[in-house]
């Protein structure tokens, strides 16, 4: 089947183009360099290079849904480019408390967009089916990731696409922390995970590292400091019906297989086709389901 979006498939001249250290580098070059560094610098080598080339992928599509905008909608310049298309907007919270929230959090609250569904009331209310769903760094904070996705899929058109943008757990203070597997995502989908497990809190509030360039990795700490972090987190855990954490930590590669995984253990849709972008500190997954 054709492709009807741009290969995710290394390009050597993609590559050189948006890699100015590597400008005089030979295509032979590139790709040794490629595999020895790039990959795993999640280094941009395809035609995709920024966020706006993603999206850009969703023009002459007709009906879309942002989901966890807050203040920060990406699709307005589809909007602005096509008189046609119907653009909505959904958040686990109202309008109302996004704005309040943006204000007590120091973000703008008058990026607010109108929020047509309050995701908080389910995804049943919702009676539209959507040519896409697009969110950022929102799936690494779905406690189900399973059943995160069967939501999506179930206000999709026949045929629909699911976007979202990942941060590349070796690009962020998840350097650390082990890769997601399989049996995690499975794990969490039977045991009907509906808040971050007591692992992910742990992880996040002790096994993180924002200097983790230093290579101080807190996994070998002795500290015993350690004890006092790790009993607050029990006691967040305990107290909250929601942590905002991260359950899940991906690369481009382990996302792909995951999801490929999925569909082939019949927990997701077959896959119609999916690709992968690598852009540095995150990376863009576009999935369409059969």
């Amino acid at each position: 089947m054709e492709s009807c979006f741009p290969s995710d498939q290394f390009s050597a001249s993609a590559y050189r183009a948006n890699s100015a250290d590597l400008e005089s580098f030979s295509d032979e070059e590139l790709i040794k360099h490629y595999h020895s560094y790039g990959k795993k610098e999640n280094r941009v080598s395809t035609s995709i290079s920024s966020k706006r080339d993603f999206l850009s992928l969703l023009q002459g599509k007709k009906n879309l849904l942002e989901i966890g905008v807050f203040d920060n909608p990406t699709l307005d310049f589809i909007a602005d480019s096509e008189e046609s298309v119907v653009i909505h907007y959904a958040d686990f919270l109202s309008r109302d408390e996004l704005i309040a929230r943006a204000s007590d959090v120091g973000r703008n609250p008058q990026n607010v967009p109108e929020i047509k569904w309050i995701l908080s009331d389910g995804y049943d209310q919702i009676d539209v089916l959507y040519d896409a769903v697009v969110s950022h760094h929102c799936v690494e904070h779905q406690p189900d990731l399973i059943a995160h996705l069967l939501k999506i899929t179930s206000i999709l058109s026949p045929g629909g696409w699911y976007f979202f943008s990942v941060p590349h757990k070796y690009r962020c203070f998840d350097f650390f922390i082990s890769e997601s597997t399989i049996v995690d995502v499975i794990t969490a989908h039977y045991l009907e995970y509906e808040k971050p497990s007591f692992k992910s809190i742990l992880e996040h509030r002790v096994f993180t590292s924002h200097t983790y360039q230093d290579g101080v990795n807190p996994f070998d700490s002795l500290q015993p400091s350690m004890r006092k972090r790790i009993e607050s987190a029990f006691g967040e855990f305990s107290s909250n019906e929601y942590v905002d954490v991260h359950c899940w930590q991906f690369t481009p590669d382990s996302i792909r297989k995951i999801l490929s995984q999925l569909a082939a253990f019949d927990f997701i849709p077959n896959i119609n086709e999916l690709k992968v972008y690598p852009n540095f500190d995150e990376f863009y997954v576009a999935i369409s389901f059969g």
